[in-house]
């Protein structure tokens, strides 16, 4: 066969598999419930594996289970904040995008100053853990702090859409 053929059919086939992965779509279904705001400071929801605590101070939380996690509400400071503890654990999109939606409840519930869309959390936590498992600041990537001034910077409808994430 001819260069030029292989080349041709290389690129046909490519492009069709980009067509059809590019068109096939991700469907969220969310699985998550608030279950309510304790008055000792912790507001509990629940997620497919387990409890998501959101509270002021982590040192409140007591009793965590393996697959429970801990948010804390840092959205009264200088750069409003929501900081998931050990998010680098957290690799299914499910449960991410499970907890992302109890913050973004979280949020209605409890408004602040604190400002990100979905989208935008979505990509950060999942770039931060990409970093995290290639070894890469791992300092910073631990846990995923979803402050204001992050929300330019990974509001990438594009990018969700190529990853779907």
């Amino acid at each position: 066969m001819k260069r030029n053929s292989k080349i041709i059919i290389t690129s046909i086939t490519a492009a069709c598999l980009l067509f059809v992965y590019y068109n096939y779509d991700y469907k969220y279904v969310p699985s998550y419930s608030v279950v309510h705001s304790i008055n000792n400071g912790i507001f509990l929801a629940t997620y497919r594996y387990g409890k998501v605590y959101i509270v002021k101070n982590i040192n409140i939380v007591k009793d965590v289970d393996e697959n429970d996690i801990v948010i804390i509400d840092q959205r009264d400071g200088k750069d409003p904040n929501m900081k998931v503890i050990s998010s680098h654990r957290i690799v299914d999109r499910d449960i991410r995008n499970d907890i992302i939606e109890i913050i973004s409840e979280y949020e209605k519930l409890y408004p602040s100053k604190w400002n990100r869309t979905i989208n935008s959390m979505r990509l950060e936590w999942f770039i931060h853990n990409i970093f995290y498992d290639l070894n890469l600041k791992r300092n910073h990537t631990d846990n995923v702090d979803l402050d204001n001034n992050d929300e330019e910077k990974y509001n990438k409808e594009y990018l969700n859409k190529i990853l779907k994430i």
